[in-house]
């Protein structure tokens, strides 16, 4: 019998994000649902972004800019970098199956921290590759044994800070020991950055410095989070122009759309709604981390705009009285840590209602 499909694919589950808020809504019999489940910005995105998607929307017939130029000379702009040192992807998830598409050949092995985000190993074993894991300490990537599991054979490592879903970052002065310690003839190092600018350690590191020193490192950033512009799909990666170079080779013809672009332009022109969605988190989180741990649900420090949440009572029950109250959360067994809740940081008032119900939950007999 002729075979249709490829075996590979018998390693890898869909990914199931399940139902839209609309369904949900209609589902419980609420007005809306409050989606903490997903990391979503929680001021939505900039009134400029959505003047500057309408004043485009006439032109989607027309094909996009194919090299994304303006979008990459702003943000270029706002990292001393030049242009050619980036390359924008429909989301991270396309970034990462580009850069497994140009430098993944079959037999490479690639070392990733587990748990992580799903599509690290997925993308790597789609091409071929062997994943090799690496479990955390905690809820800290272990550099050590990272490194340990560094061979011959490893073609790229991959790193996460902060960390999801644990929410933790590898601080500057460990990350540089790491680089250092890959030698003289480093493989490609991923430095996934997706929730830096919620930052406020200054031990933080910066992909964009590191790269001057080390030359096979790239670092993933995106424009879902901080500006809001989850729906619109926009990442990009940052590297030397000779690996940007080699990402382009592999790139889809138009693979972010007009009004995606002129999106993420018009976000990078509004730092201050930037600013305010920052601010939300930097000040929602450490109370919210507070608040929760009061109710027997301690969280790692948290560097991103949510937290990992470890329930001391049945976990099922408080997630599940919270869907029924219209609150998503994300279970924490789904990313690799039964026990947890991965609750993104609202503003004051969705944060106050999510713990109204918790409270309500653990007053129940």
């Amino acid at each position: 019998m002729r075979k249709l499909w490829r075996s590979v694919l018998e390693q890898v589950a869909p990914y199931d994000a399940g139902k839209s808020l609309e369904a949900l809504a209609r589902e419980l019999g609420l007005d809306s649902v409050l989606r903490l489940s997903a990391n979503e910005n929680a001021l939505g995105p900039s009134l400029q972004v959505i003047e500057a998607i309408r004043r485009e929307a006439p032109r989607v017939h027309l094909y996009p800019d194919g090299g994304c130029t303006e979008l990459r000379q702003a943000i270029g702009a706002g990292l001393g970098i030049s242009a050619d040192s980036i390359v924008v992807g429909n989301g991270a998830d396309e970034l990462l199956a580009m850069l497994a598409r140009a430098a993944f050949d079959p037999g490479d092995e690639v070392v990733v921290p587990k748990p992580a985000f799903e599509p690290y190993g997925t993308e790597a074993t789609l091409s071929g590759a062997v994943v090799v894991s690496s479990p955390l300490r905690g809820y800290d990537q272990d550099l050590d044994d990272m490194l340990g599991r560094v061979t011959a054979r490893t073609k790229c490592v991959i790193l996460c800070t902060p960390h999801n879903p644990a929410a933790t970052i590898i601080r500057r002065g460990p990350l540089e020991r790491f680089l250092d310690a890959l030698g003289s003839d480093p493989p490609l190092v991923i430095l996934d950055e997706a929730y830096r600018d919620f930052c406020d350690d200054p031990d933080t590191p910066d992909g964009v410095t590191l790269q001057r020193r080390y030359p096979t490192l790239i670092s993933l950033r995106t424009f879902s989070k901080i500006a809001g512009l989850a729906g619109m799909r926009v990442g990009y990666a940052l590297a030397r122009p000779e690996h940007i170079e080699r990402l382009n080779r592999v790139r889809a013809p138009y693979n972010v759309n007009r009004l995606a672009q002129v999106a993420g332009v018009a976000a990078l022109a509004d730092p201050a709604h930037l600013e305010r969605t920052r601010r939300v988190v930097l000040e929602e989180r450490p109370w919210l981390q507070a608040a929760l741990a009061e109710r027997g649900a301690p969280s790692p420090p948290s560097q991103a705009n949510f937290v990992l949440a470890r329930v001391g009572e049945p976990v099922d029950r408080v997630r599940t009285a919270l869907f029924k109250a219209g609150i998503l959360v994300r279970d924490g067994a789904s990313v690799g840590f039964p026990g947890h809740l991965r609750i993104a940081v609202g503003t004051a008032e969705q944060n106050r209602r999510l713990l109204e119900v918790w409270d309500r939950t653990r007053s129940r007999p």
